[in-house]
């Protein structure tokens, strides 16, 4: 499955000056002594975001005069009274570039590193708890992006504003032609707090200019926490004197209580929890990925070779549809969840004693520290699958019923 342009692609192709400027950056932080891997704020070094925002107005300014056929001089002059009169507007936008600014500052620091996760995966870690110790989240590099493109995961963003949101939102429904593409970065929790701090920015957007949603939310992984735990993280609470002191969890346990579905299904948890899946998943022993190059590079090879000038141009506006960016494709075989039937089996409905499975619903997936090596001594991580279990609807609809 070749990848589709992702927001790295879109900001671009909507700012272009703002990838330039952070490409230099990156340079001048990697050629210091003491190169970081990642960076918590640009306050600490010495970085050109003033020179982005010049750029962002400088290009706001140029199109608008464009659109009211007025002289860029002109607005110039009375650009401080625009931004006095259209305080909320700015200030959304300043916030925009700052978050744009970060992610890219650290994608870009740690090589591009992109996973493009599959459908019929993300399906699978959508539906399996993560009863795991919160320390075992390990980024593959100290930053990444994933991409979705899947329904799932599209639908489980847009969840974070609840219902009323989405309908406020996307009064013409979703877009689900629109990638999902999330920036991920681990960082020391700082203030004086052990473990580690994991900063999730996620955007639903489509070049040239379609954005849609974009959130960005901090998870503590505490040394004595469970992932359950980081999703509800309250930074207000914490401090280095009371961190909590976690919860339990046997991760050597194969029978895990599944969580009750109003709590796993909440707005806004379903899809942080369908992102520590993916970081779960990419470091367990079964992952699946495949190295993939951007069809760019192809597609601009096969245009070199072309005498055509017409049959050239149309060749090379086809790489629009495909990311710049190399990628490693996940999970590409794996299936859909698979449906289990449930003839003969038995199933507790709530009420004195047990009846036949009459309606179909899912066991989801979970995690397990599998032992293995001299004496056991060793874990390795893997995944139990989720399923679906029940009777077979043609089952359920052809049933003979004797009518009395």
């Amino acid at each position: 499955m070749n990848l589709v342009p992702t927001y790295y692609d879109f900001v671009s192709k909507l700012r272009p000056f703002l990838v330039d400027i952070v490409s230099q950056d990156v340079q001048d932080l990697q050629s210091s002594a003491n190169p970081p891997e990642t960076i918590g704020s640009i306050d600490s070094y010495n970085s050109r975001f003033s020179q982005c925002i010049t750029e962002v107005e400088n290009d706001l300014i140029e199109k608008t005069a464009s659109l009211r056929g007025i002289s860029v001089e002109s607005l110039r002059r009375s650009f401080e009274s625009e931004k006095q009169r259209n305080k909320s507007y700015f200030l959304s936008l300043y916030q925009t570039i700052n978050l744009e600014y970060h992610c890219l500052l650290n994608f870009i620091m740690s090589g591009k590193k992109t996973f493009y996760f599959s459908e019929n995966l993300t399906e699978h870690l959508a539906n399996t708890e993560i009863n795991l110790k919160a320390p075992l989240i390990q980024l593959p590099f100290p930053s990444c992006m994933f991409v979705f493109t899947s329904r799932d995961a599209i639908n489980a963003l847009h969840n974070i504003r609840r219902r009323e949101g989405r309908w406020d939102m996307n009064t013409a429904n979703l877009d689900y032609s629109a990638p999902v593409s999330v920036f991920i970065t681990m960082h020391p929790a700082g203030a004086g707090l052990p473990g580690h701090k994991l900063l999730i920015c996620a955007f639903h957007a489509k070049p040239p200019e379609k954005s849609y949603i974009g959130t960005k939310r901090e998870l503590y992984l505490g040394e004595n926490w469970s992932l359950e735990q980081a999703l509800r993280t309250d930074w207000e609470k914490l401090n280095p004197e009371n961190c909590g002191d976690g919860m339990s969890v046997s991760i050597d346990d194969d029978n895990i209580s599944p969580q009750d579905d109003d709590i796993f299904y909440t707005d806004g948890l379903a899809f942080y929890r369908l992102i520590l899946n993916a970081v779960l998943y990419l470091s367990s022993d079964n992952a699946e990925r495949t190295a993939k190059i951007s069809p760019r590079v192809e597609i601009e090879a096969k245009a070199s070779e072309i005498a055509s000038r017409p049959k050239r141009k149309k060749l090379l506006q086809s790489m629009g549809r495909y990311s710049a960016l190399n990628y490693d494709e996940v999970g590409a075989s794996v299936g859909p969840i698979v449906i289990q039937k449930g003839d003969g089996e038995e199933h507790n409905t709530g009420k004195s004693g047990n009846s036949k499975v009459m309606v179909r619903f899912m066991v989801r997936g979970h995690w397990r520290q599998q032992p293995f090596g001299p004496a056991n001594q060793d874990r390795k991580l893997i995944r139990i699958q989720p399923y679906w279990k029940g009777p077979d609807l043609a089952d359920t609809i052809n049933k003979p019923y004797l009518v009395k």
